[in-house]
C-alpha cells in the first residue's frame, strides 16, 4: 500500500506533470491573445465558464457535497477560491504590464512557493532529492528570467507576476486541506465559482491603470477566454486540485517549470517570440530539475518524518 504523497504507479507523476504542464503552457499566450479585454474580465470569464461547466456536469452531487461540508472545509474552499482569484488577477494583469517572456519565466519560480506553503501548512517536508529537483528547477527559472525580453519588460508587471507566484503556493496548500471532506470533482467547481465571484467584485473596484472593460468583447477575445477556461483551467487547474491530494507537493510544484518551458515553446512557434540562448539554457536546467524530483517521488526515496 502506497503512503500519502506518493504516486500509486511510477507513470502517474510524469504523466501528470506532462499533461498539466502542457495545459498550463497555453495560459500566458492565450491571455495575451485576449487583449485588449480587461485582465480581470479575462480572469473572470475563464473561471466562470470552467466552474459552470463542472457544476452542470453533476449539479446534484455538487449541491449535496456543498451542503455536507464542515465549516473548516467550507472555509478552505472559499479561501482557495479567493486565492485563485487574486492569483489569476495578478498574473493576467502582470502579462499586460511586462513582456510575455519575462512573465512566463517568472512563473517557473512557483515550485518554491508550493513546497514552502505545503511545509508551513501541512508539515510536509520534501525528500532530499525532491528538494534538490525543485531547487535545480528554480535555478533554471532564474536563468530563464535573466534572458527575458526587453522593450515591454517593466518592473511593475514583474511584481504582479511574483505576487501571483506566491499566492499560487497558498492556493495549492489550502485546496489540499479539503482532502477527505469533499471529492475533487465537487470541490473544483465551488473553488472556481468562488473565484469568479471575487473577480466580479474586483472588476467593480479595479484601478483605472488596468484599463476598461471592452463590451461587447472582440471575437478573438471571446475565443481566447473560452480556450483559457477549457485548457489551462479545466484541464490544468482541475488536475492540480486532484494531484495536490495524492502526489508530493514537490511533484505538483514541477508543473510550473514545465509550464515555462512549454510557454516559451508556444510563444516561439505561435508568436515567433524565439527564446534567447540564455532562456534555452535555463529551460534545459528546468527539465533536469523536474527529472530529478519525479524520479525521486516515483521510486519512493527516504521516509518523511
Amino acid at each position: 500500500m502506497s503512503r500519502p504523497g506518493t504516486a500509486r504507479s511510477p507513470l502517474v507523476a510524469p504523466l501528470f506533470v506532462l499533461v498539466a504542464s502542457a495545459a498550463f503552457a497555453t495560459s500566458g499566450p492565450l491571455a495575451r491573445v485576449a487583449r485588449p479585454e480587461h485582465p480581470l474580465a479575462i480572469a473572470f470569464g475563464r473561471v466562470l465558464l470552467a466552474g459552470a461547466i463542472l457544476f452542470l456536469i453533476d449539479v446534484r452531487g455538487a449541491v449535496t457535497a456543498a451542503r455536507r461540508l464542515t465549516s473548516a472545509a467550507r472555509n478552505a474552499v472559499l479561501l482557495g477560491g479567493a486565492l485563485l482569484a487574486v492569483h489569476f488577477a495578478c498574473f493576467i494583469w502582470g502579462l499586460d504590464e511586462t513582456s510575455l517572456p519575462a512573465a512566463i519565466a517568472l512563473v517557473s519560480l512557483e515550485p518554491l512557493s508550493v513546497v514552502v506553503a505545503a511545509w508551513a501548512l501541512h508539515g510536509d517536508r520534501p525528500r532530499r532529492l525532491e528538494a534538490l529537483g525543485v531547487v535545480v528547477a528554480t535555478i533554471g527559472g532564474f536563468v530563464v528570467s535573466r534572458g527575458a525580453g526587453s522593450g515591454e519588460h517593466r518592473l511593475f508587471g514583474d511584481v504582479l507576476v511574483i505576487v501571483a507566484v506566491v499566492l499560487y503556493g497558498g492556493y495549492v496548500a489550502v485546496v489540499r486541506k479539503t482532502q477527505g471532506a469533499i471529492a475533487a470533482r465537487h470541490a473544483a467547481p465551488l473553488v472556481y465559482l468562488t473565484a469568479a465571484a471575487c473577480l466580479l467584485v474586483g472588476l467593480l473596484l479595479a484601478p483605472a491603470r488596468a484599463g476598461s472593460v471592452v463590451w461587447p468583447p472582440p471575437r478573438h477575445a471571446v475565443l481566447a477566454i473560452v480556450a483559457l477556461a477549457a485548457i489551462p483551467t479545466l484541464v490544468g487547474h482541475t488536475s492540480i486540485q486532484v494531484a495536490s491530494r495524492r502526489l508530493s507537493p514537490s511533484v505538483v510544484a514541477l508543473v510550473s517549470p514545465g509550464e515555462s518551458v512549454g510557454g516559451i515553446a508556444i510563444a516561439a512557434l505561435w508568436m515567433h517570440a524565439w527564446p534567447t540562448p540564455v532562456e534555452a539554457a535555463g529551460a534545459l536546467v528546468i527539465v533536469l530539475g523536474a527529472t530529478i524530483a519525479i524520479v525521486s517521488s516515483s521510486s519512493g526515496g527516504a521516509q518523511r518524518p
